[in-house]
């Protein structure tokens, strides 16, 4: 350890006490870099005093919630220190009855939810790994599920933060309250700004009434044009499904002992439904019945099955395989479908196995990839980076995109985690210069290398 990250240690040692310092970084690497410190402070005034030593130290830092999006991003140009924020988990306010809710960022969403519920209430985003993502890696990353068909993302949720900048100033934005007074909406700064302009240290949120029943369909399909096809259909009715999801077979597969199907090699067609009682019992037997007419099997799940359901179709793509890269493309809702299938078909190209799910009403698909059995390490990685790379250009092609979210160091060597920064980048890059001069926060693993 350097003289400078020495003095940096003793300070950050009075600051949160010699027990919330540790040297071992191991478990907090990031894409293969261990800092140097990690530290946890336990209130938002010593996130700032942190923050503020790491300013003057020169010390490159890395916030870090609850790992769950970690894996996302290129690797850092330079790390020094991780501020983990596992101690930054109360409740500031709660106020069911505005249906808004002030946590602390480290606060994790499944006991966020478990809180809200008691008062019949919940925060309707559902990204994988739900119990352990924080309330400030969700808003940071702007993480979602398949509900984001009919609820949105994060930015549609989040009503006020508060910030620590990279020199260690705190500052609000937004309010507590739904109705806040107009003017430039500084939160949508800091959603999905990967920590490179400071770190989130309290989020503000909406709330919805739990819906007063829940179901979910599940159609089975023997190939991909009659699953494609009640996809179409579905999406040209008035069902108003909450979230809409494709898998291929190797997706549904991995389902088959979860969920208690037979669905061996099916495509696989879910789509589920919130409301009042006629109004979900009516939805189902519609889906029921064009599931049955494309000569498909369904099997419905009803409230806290429906639950268990979609929490296993979230997290179909999980694993912690180092080898593993996973994609999202981002396409015309239209193309949805066939980006599904085509993803399937270039990995099977490469000798790659395969898992692809969609946000089928959403235009979002995501591949996770690994080698086969017989590769070699580096046939492996040339056929992981054939395989993204044209997934990409066919993306771009369509007006889409196509984001990493979990790969090995040497794929992202070799494949930008991002892809091409478009128009709006010299903007981002003037707006991290003015927050972040010295480039301390999170540096090199947003976009462009920002």
């Amino acid at each position: 350890m350097s003289s400078d990250l020495a003095a940096l240690r003793e300070r950050l040692e009075a600051q949160v006490g010699a027990g919330n310092l540790t040297v071992d970084g191991a478990a907090y690497a990031v894409d293969g870099m261990v800092p140097a410190l990690v530290v946890r402070p336990g209130t938002q005034h010593e996130v700032a005093e942190v923050v503020a030593a790491c300013s003057e130290a020169g010390a490159a830092l890395v916030p870090w919630g609850g790992g769950t999006a970690m894996a996302m991003g290129n690797p850092p140009r330079k790390l020094d220190v991780v501020v983990s924020l596992e101690r930054l988990d109360r409740v500031v306010e709660f106020d069911p009855d505005n249906l808004c809710i002030t946590v602390e960022a480290g606060m994790p969403l499944g006991r966020l939810q478990a809180l809200v519920a008691e008062r019949q209430e919940r925060l309707p985003l559902d990204p994988p790994d739900a119990d352990r993502v924080t309330l400030g890696g969700l808003v940071a990353a702007n993480q979602s599920g398949p509900s984001r068909l009919l609820h949105g993302t994060a930015r549609d949720w989040v009503l006020g933060l508060r910030v620590v900048l990279p020199d260690g100033t705190r500052i609000h934005c937004g309010g507590r309250v739904i109705k806040n007074v107009s003017g430039y909406d500084m939160n949508k700064l800091f959603i999905r700004s990967f920590g490179t302009l400071g770190i989130i240290t309290e989020v503000t949120v909406k709330l919805l009434p739990i819906p007063a029943t829940r179901a979910t369909v599940l159609g089975a399909f023997s190939g991909f044009a009659e699953a494609s096809s009640v996809l179409d259909e579905v999406q040209a009715s008035f069902l108003l499904p909450e979230a809409l999801e494709l898998l291929d077979p190797a997706a549904s597969d991995l389902l088959r002992p979860v969920l208690g199907l037979d669905i061996s090699g099916a495509f696989a067609l879910v789509a589920g439904f919130t409301g009042s009682q006629s109004t979900v019992d009516r939805q189902v037997r519609d889906l029921e019945a064009m599931v049955a007419s494309r000569g498909g099997s369904s099997k419905t799940f009803r409230e806290a099955a429906s639950d268990q359901a979609w929490a296993a179709i979230t997290n179909v793509q999980g694993g912690a395989d180092a080898r593993r890269v996973v994609c999202q493309v981002a396409v015309p809702i239209a193309r949805t479908a066939s980006m599904l299938a085509s993803a399937r078909t270039r990995a099977a190209a490469q000798g790659l196995t395969a898992t692809v799910t969609a946000h089928a009403g959403s235009g979002l698909v995501r591949a996770a990839m690994l080698p086969g059995a017989n590769q070699t390490e580096a046939g492996a990685l040339a056929g992981l980076a054939a395989v993204t790379e044209a997934l990409r250009e066919e993306a771009v092609g369509v007006g889409g995109s196509l984001v990493i979210l979990q790969a090995p160091p040497p794929f992202k060597a070799r494949v930008e985690a991002w892809g091409k920064p478009g128009s709006s980048f010299a903007t981002m890059r003037r707006i991290k210069t003015e927050f972040d001069p010295q480039d301390l926060c999170s540096p090199g693993r947003f976009l462009g290398g920002m």
